[in-house]
């Protein structure tokens, strides 16, 4: 199975990727006790919401249709499908039963940065296809994730004491 991926596709995948996260923080802030910690997971919630308006307005300039399909896994290149089958969690499901099951909450955070690591990767392969106006806007997300990574190092260290 070595189908390239359209740009719709690339899109709809990095949708699904901000609408975990937005589950995935959501989660942490609902479970947390850390007023800190609830502040910042919120906060990088938020900024996942912000990030799926902006995929879906790119979306919508590209194909003039309103996003409203999720990705089909079976569709995927070799690059692409396995980043998005080695993804920590295949589902929402799966994000709230770890983030229950999460015995600690650095080992939240840690996975939390490297979700952060991971996507940033993904979105500079995206690059390569959209137009200057596009490609602006995904560079501005990307330095917003950088910035999550630095929050949630932070919020590490100082949990660590």
């Amino acid at each position: 199975m070595n189908k390239n991926y359209s740009l719709e596709e690339i899109l709809e995948i990095a949708i699904r990727i901000e609408e975990d996260g937005v589950v995935f923080y959501e989660s942490l802030a609902n479970r947390t006790k850390n007023k800190e910690a609830v502040e910042i997971f919120r906060y990088l919630a938020g900024e996942e919401k912000e990030h799926i308006a902006v995929f879906k307005s790119i979306y919508k300039d590209l194909t003039g249709r309103r996003f409203d399909k999720a990705f089909n896994e079976e569709e995927a290149n070799l690059y692409l499908h396995s980043l998005v089958e080695n993804r920590v969690f295949k589902n929402q499901k799966e994000i709230k039963e770890f983030v229950e099951d999460a015995r600690a909450e650095l080992s939240a955070i840690e996975l939390a940065i490297q979700i952060e690591k991971d996507t940033i990767l993904y979105y500079y392969e995206i690059l390569e296809g959209l137009e200057d106006r596009e490609k602006n806007l995904v560079k501005e997300i990307i330095s917003q994730e950088k910035t999550h990574i630095y929050r949630l190092t932070n919020l590490k260290n100082i949990l660590r004491g």
